[in-house]
């Protein structure tokens, strides 16, 4: 990939034009709990290392390749004396900000490809300077970006043949959050397509070296115990019908117990990945790339509706792969506009209610079941889902499903 220096200097402009806008935002309120605890953890991390960490910290649902990421920029935080001071803050946002802009770069190297200079640097416009996108950084400071970055490099390698960078790249995802794993079968059913039985074998072995590999710094006698404690001790914290996701199950009703209704939101999953994956199948040899981000973008929607126990933020990795099919699939744009409107709307509901509580002094979360908002944003996305899961339907029957331009 060659570019002139005039080029250069645009992409250059265009991202720092972003990532100024970022640190512009940064000093707006996120959720004063989650800086507190991010702050915390940063702290904690200087202080005892990436080995003790678990250890010392007194809680932490956040798989470990977060802790080398609290480590690097809370050693930065303590370098400039940031601790004990507001401006702390801008190091906890810097973080996802900048991956932010790191999974700009992997769409601008995707569609490169095919588009020209111009409508290459408008199609990463549409994600370095998405609503929605900023919001969930540059002003809650969550860190979705992080493992959206892995989620979409490893099915990109995955599609390049790549096996086993693809399988680092996913183990990378799932230890920095673990809804990650809403990609795994449509990842695995790649690696098999385009690279066979055997090379799927090495990277599932490549996949089980690059977690070990990464948790070994860390202090544990069980490395099997060790991550289950983390991901089931904090995902059995949440048993409840959605947590603030305006979604299927938030349409009935937030905070509510889910028992056996667990059950049936992954038998649900299970069954919408079984027909994605059927159709995928049945087309692959005349599907091209946009159709595989699509059922991509697909398998991450369906996990946000379908399961209990999601969080209003899960939907954040879907935009990135609306923005790799805008400049081809007409279809894709209307889906861009509408779950870019939807999540912008459920983030910044959620954060506003969590923050009206939280300076009331009230101990506890905002329970928003059955309010207008969540009932009509739940009630777009599920239309949104049905339309999706037709298109793919429309697959199977072997008609066109979208144009493309």
């Amino acid at each position: 990939m060659k570019f002139d220096k005039q080029k250069l200097l645009l992409i250059a402009c265009l991202f720092g034009a972003a990532f100024v806008f970022r640190v512009l935002l940064f000093s707006f309120q996120g959720y004063q709990n989650d800086v507190n605890t991010f702050v915390s953890w940063f702290n904690t991390a200087v202080t005892f290392g990436p080995r003790s960490f678990y250890s010392a910290v007194s809680w932490c649902d956040y798989p470990p390749f977060n802790v080398y990421l609290f480590w690097g920029f809370g050693s930065l935080a303590q370098a400039l004396n940031l601790f004990g001071t507001p401006f702390v803050v801008y190091i906890v946002k810097l973080v996802p900000s900048i991956f932010d802009l790191l999974v700009a770069g992997l769409i601008y190297f995707v569609v490169q490809k095919k588009l020209s200079f111009k409508q290459s640097l408008l199609t990463v416009s549409l994600y370095l300077f998405n609503p929605a996108i900023i919001f969930n950084a540059a002003i809650w400071g969550q860190f979705d970006a992080i493992y959206t970055l892995f989620l979409l490099l490893s099915l990109v390698l995955a599609l390049k043949s790549k096996p086993e960078l693809s399988a680092i790249s996913f183990a990378i995802s799932i230890l920095t959050k673990p809804q990650a794993i809403a990609l795994l079968p449509l990842v695995v059913f790649v690696i098999f397509k385009k690279s066979g039985v055997k090379r799927l074998m090495f990277s599932i072995v490549t996949f089980a070296a690059s977690i070990f590999a990464i948790i070994l710094p860390m202090q544990w006698s069980n490395p099997v115990l060790f991550l289950a404690d983390i991901y089931f001790g904090s995902y059995s914290g949440y048993a409840y019908t959605s947590i603030n996701a305006f979604n299927t199950w938030g349409l009935f009703g937030m905070w509510l117990p889910d028992g056996n209704l667990f059950i049936l939101g992954w038998i649900m999953f299970a069954v919408f990945a079984v027909f994605a994956l059927y159709i995928l199948n049945k087309r692959w040899d005349k599907s091209d790339l946009m159709f595989i981000f699509f059922v991509a973008f697909m398998f991450l929607f369906a996990f946000f509706m379908l399961p209990t126990r999601i969080h209003e933020r899960y939907l954040f990795p879907a935009i990135s792969f609306l923005v790799l099919m805008f400049p081809f699939v007409k279809k894709a744009r209307l889906f861009y506009c509408v779950i870019t409107a939807t999540f912008l709307s459920n983030i910044a509901y959620v954060l506003y209610w969590l923050n009206l509580y939280a300076n009331a002094g009230y101990s506890y979360s905002p329970n928003l079941s059955g309010h207008v908002v969540v009932i009509v944003i739940s009630v777009v996305n599920v239309i949104m889902f049905l339309y999706g899961s037709l298109l793919l339907w429309s697959g199977f029957k072997s008609k066109l499903m979208f144009k493309t331009e």
